[in-house]
């Protein structure tokens, strides 16, 4: 789970200010019903969530896997709660992000006899 900055990034807990940083989502299962949530930043810092009530999340009702489901809405989530934290965040674009799929192997060539 990832999410990609474009412009400005002020951490809405340090108040440090990133240009362009990817950020790095990791869920935690705090306790039966709630998740606790690690932003890492990139180029150094974290952002911290405690307690994110599985049941305020919105959930899109297009996807069918439920896991799938739970990890896109805690996508919408922090870039709703990271977006409007601050002027300077409201000011960037964040963009859920997939890295790129690696180019496929080349076929193996036979050799000439």
């Amino acid at each position: 789970m990832a999410v990609k900055v474009t412009g400005f990034f002020q951490n809405p807990q340090t108040g440090l200010i990133y240009e362009s940083p990817l950020l790095t989502l990791v869920p935690h299962l705090q306790y039966a019903g709630a998740i606790a949530m690690d932003v890492f930043i990139a180029n150094n810092g974290a952002v911290g969530y405690q307690s994110i009530d599985k049941s305020t999340l919105i959930y899109d009702p297009t996807i069918t896997d439920a896991y799938t489901q739970l990890i896109d809405a805690l996508d919408t989530y922090v870039i709703d709660n990271l977006q409007n934290a601050n002027a300077i965040n409201s000011a960037s674009t964040f963009t859920k992000y997939s890295p790129p799929a690696p180019d496929p192997a080349p076929a193996p060539e036979e050799p000439i006899i």
